[in-house]
């Protein structure tokens, strides 16, 4: 099964969460780190959950009516298999967007092994076949980069209105001397002081860009 990645903008938009356990605690964790607005239903929930800022929790069994506000995204993380399909039948009816843990089948979207460093988010996905394998090449990406590369990211950033003024040729021959494994490893060694270098080397390639033009 083929899925398209992308990444989704959660701000302000309601999310529900239907299960009480360690897997719907994850889910409903990540959408309030990412801003969203999210409703728990479920009989029993963990403690863990009072931890949660903002979250509605309903300790109740699901409804229909839980989805007649239209919630953005739906995930179904029970050990009901039955209740797992209702929902992914109810979803698909109001064209709500479902993820039922673990059944890729039932799923308009799946969550990939995600790691994040800074602005930059890494997220591996196997399409459902292997969760253990996005998981293992997520931990392989967090070994191989720390928080050099949202250092790097950062930088560049401040850098995109003056990268964006020069002409295309000039700019790639900037980003060349400046997005490379040279510079990652400078940041990682060096921190701040690393950066103050960056900043000087980006002036140097981009001021040359511009007496070039000129």
């Amino acid at each position: 099964m083929a899925f398209y990645p992308a990444f989704l903008d959660l701000s302000h938009k309601e999310c529900l969460v239907i299960g009480g356990g360690v897997l719907a605690l994850h889910k409903a964790r990540a959408f309030v780190e990412l801003g969203a607005r999210v409703t728990v239903v479920a009989p029993r929930v963990k403690p863990d959950f009072a931890r949660l800022r903002g979250v509605r929790v309903a300790r109740r069994k699901f409804r229909v009516g839980d989805l007649a506000g239209r919630p953005w995204l739906v995930v179904a993380a029970t050990d009901d298999e039955a209740l797992h399909a209702r929902v992914a039948a109810l979803c698909r009816k109001r064209r709500i967007w479902v993820n039922v843990v673990d059944r890729p089948p039932l799923c308009d979207f799946i969550v990939p092994s995600v790691t994040r460093r800074g602005p930059v988010t890494f997220a591996v996905s196997t399409g459902g076949a292997s969760p253990a394998v996005a998981k293992f090449l997520g931990a392989a990406l967090r070994r191989r980069f720390g928080p050099e590369v949202g250092r790097l990211v950062n930088e560049l950033k401040k850098l995109r209105p003056r990268l964006l003024a020069v002409p295309m040729a000039e700019r790639r021959a900037a980003l060349t001397g400046l997005v490379n494994a040279r510079w990652l490893a400078r940041f990682k060694k060096e921190g701040p002081l690393a950066a103050v270098e960056f900043r000087r080397r980006a002036k140097g390639l981009l001021d040359r860009s511009v007496r070039a033009k000129a």
